[in-house]
């Protein structure tokens, strides 16, 4: 889902095929968990009363990939000798908006002549979606211009998980002036001083509606790239005595990893049922991005270093099977297109009268696989141009021809 900067006088780069994995796995959680929300608001709540409090409770999707956005961009720069974007400021923000403003704009073309072609969208109050509308024109500009999480009037209009996505493309563009501070200053220092905004943020209300805490873990991401990316002088200078002894004990790692990740979804639980009164979302999100770090930092090194353990090559397993990194090469698709179209597949249970089981079936069943295949088309057609040479060899994969051809070998 995300563009790495090339820059020139650099080590080799490994391939780091679990990346599209894990980008696999966040994508369909993603996916299936606003797939979940079908029929009438509330519906879900009433007929299956277990499934939400689930279903919120696994919402570590997000802080993930704010973490592997970090992480991806700050590769390059990590193997490079002085550690600059090139082409600075300019050419950085040229890769950036060309990666990932032009397939964004024809999602937002699309999903708007959806709204104006369909008028049961725009007469829909009853269903998950009339919770994004109606359409206005400050929603639209502010849509079109990225800068939509700036606002609590339209963080979550139009396309609700959209708002993820001005985050992102906000944080890239903080990045040049993040690695100001990372050249004079301790990196683990810089870092901490991300936390501390966001901390800041959220206690002053100040963008506290806008996941302030992205940013803290958006910097934890371009350490992690850090003290994982680069010669082995670069490596040795970068790496804190803490980090040398955390890599050592790589079993250690994967399983901290799994600690954390449990412990965000115990929180989200707790929260999502009700048993503590305060808004804990800042404990889930540093949990679960902390846990995504970590797993990136193990699975990372152990590459680098040319050999697993047990436990590592256990968790890479998870991440490397063919299907779920093909997934991941149309991730940034599935993401821009999933909800217009499972919101509208939800009007048609909303108009039948769909029993909410019967629609969980045919959302999960059929509408998901649906939108992944769409995600394919939408990928080649409006991703592909505006992809790197690697980035589209990659993709080259998923052609129609090559998928039926390799169907067997896949069954």
């Amino acid at each position: 889902m995300q563009q790495q900067i090339s820059v020139s006088s650099r080590p080799a780069r490994n391939e780091l095929a679990f990346l599209d994995g894990l980008r696999g796995v966040l994508v369909l959680l993603v996916v299936f968990g606003h797939a979940a929300g079908v029929g009438r608001i509330g519906q879900l709540e009433a007929d299956i009363p277990w499934l939400p409090p689930i279903m919120s409770a696994a919402q570590i999707r997000v802080p993930v990939f704010v973490v592997l956005s970090g992480y991806s961009l700050m590769i390059a720069v990590s193997l490079a000798r002085r550690a600059v974007l090139r082409g600075g400021l300019r050419g950085h923000v040229v890769r950036r908006t060309r990666r990932l403003v032009p397939p964004y704009l024809v999602a937002l073309a699309l999903t708007l002549l959806l709204i104006a072609a369909v008028p049961a969208i725009r007469a829909d109050e009853v269903s998950w979606w009339s919770n994004h509308l109606p359409l206005t024109w400050q929603s639209v500009v502010t849509h079109a211009l990225l800068i939509h999480n700036l606002w609590p009037e339209t963080i979550f209009s139009l396309v609700g998980p959209w708002w993820s996505l001005g985050v992102e493309w906000q944080l890239g563009l903080l990045m040049p002036l993040v690695l100001v501070a990372w050249r004079r200053v301790d990196p683990a220092l810089v870092v901490g001083a991300m936390f501390a905004l966001s901390a800041l943020s959220s206690v002053t209300g100040v963008l506290k509606w806008s996941a302030p805490f992205s940013f803290g873990l958006f910097g934890l991401g371009m350490y992690i790239a850090w003290i994982t990316h680069g010669s082995a002088e670069q490596l040795s200078a970068r790496r804190h005595r803490l980090v040398r002894l955390a890599f050592a004990r790589p079993g250690w790692l994967v399983a901290a990893s799994l600690l954390l990740f449990a412990g965000a979804v115990a929180v989200g639980l707790t929260s999502s049922l009700g048993l503590v009164s305060a808004p804990i979302d800042a404990v889930q999100w540093i949990l679960s991005g902390t846990g995504g770090a970590v797993l990136i930092a193990v699975l990372t090194n152990r590459e680098v270093e040319g050999s697993d353990t047990r436990a590592t090559a256990r968790l890479r397993r998870v991440f490397t099977p063919r299907l779920l990194r093909r997934i991941g090469l149309v991730s940034y698709s599935a993401y821009l297109i999933h909800r217009p179209i499972l919101a509208l597949v939800d009007l048609l249970y909303v108009a039948w009268d769909t029993p909410t089981v019967v629609a969980l079936a045919l959302q999960w069943g059929v509408v998901v696989p649906a939108v992944f295949l769409i995600s394919v088309g939408f990928a080649w057609l409006f991703e592909r141009p505006f992809m790197n040479s690697h980035q589209r060899s990659q993709l080259s994969e998923l052609h129609p021809r090559r998928l039926f051809a390799l169907r067997p070998r896949l069954a």
